[in-house]
C-alpha cells in the first residue's frame, strides 16, 4: 500500500536503453528541452560527469555509465521530485556506480531504487527496504546493514576514487 501526496512529480529511469540511437548527447538533451541555449545544454550534462568529449558523441558509442548519465540528464532537468529508478547500476562498472550514486546522493531529490548490491545501498540510501522472495519485503534498521560485509570499495573512503 502507498498513499501519494499532492504536487509529486515523479521521473523515472528505465533500467536499459535502446542501442541504437544516432543522436549526439547535445541532440538528445535539446530534443527533449528545445527552449534550452547550447550553454545550457552543455552545462546539464556536464553536471551529469560527462565531457566535451562524451558530449560531441553519439550515444550508442558511449559506455553503459556514460549512457545512464544522459538519460540522468534528462530526468533531473524536468521538473522532478520524485526520481523512480530501475537498476540504475546495472551493467555498470564500479566507478560508473559510485559516481551515478554520488550524483543522485547530492540531488536533494527523494530516490527510490532497485539495487541488487546491498552495500552500496546501505552506503547511499537514508532507508533500505530488502525484498526477499519467501519473506517479502523486509525494513531494515535505520543504521547501516553491519551484518553485511564490506569490500574495501565500499568504505566511506570510496569518495576518493572519484574524480
Amino acid at each position: 500500500f502507498a498513499q501519494l501526496g499532492d504536487y509529486l512529480y515523479i521521473g523515472y529511469f528505465e533500467q536499459e536503453s535502446s542501442q541504437d540511437n544516432t543522436k549526439t548527447c547535445i541532440e538528445e538533451i535539446w530534443e527533449e528541452f528545445p527552449s534550452y541555449t547550447q550553454y545550457e545544454v552543455r552545462s546539464a550534462l556536464a553536471k551529469c560527469g560527462l565531457t566535451t568529449k562524451h558530449i560531441e558523441s553519439q550515444v550508442r558509442v558511449l559506455s553503459g555509465g556514460e549512457q545512464a548519465k544522459v538519460r540522468l540528464c534528462k530526468l533531473i532537468n524536468r521538473e522532478t521530485n520524485i526520481l523512480l529508478l530501475d537498476e540504475p547500476t546495472n551493467h555498470l562498472d564500479i566507478r560508473h556506480q559510485l559516481e551515478l550514486l554520488a550524483l543522485l546522493r547530492g540531488l536533494g531529490l527523494t530516490v527510490i531504487a532497485t539495487l541488487h548490491d546491498l552495500t552500496l545501498a546501505a552506503d547511499f540510501a537514508d532507508r533500505v527496504l530488502n525484498a526477499l522472495e519467501r519473506d517479502g519485503i523486509q525494513p531494515t534498521p535505520s543504521e547501516p546493514l553491519p551484518q553485511l560485509p564490506r569490500p574495501a570499495i565500499a568504505q566511506p573512503a570510496w569518495e576518493q576514487l572519484l574524480p
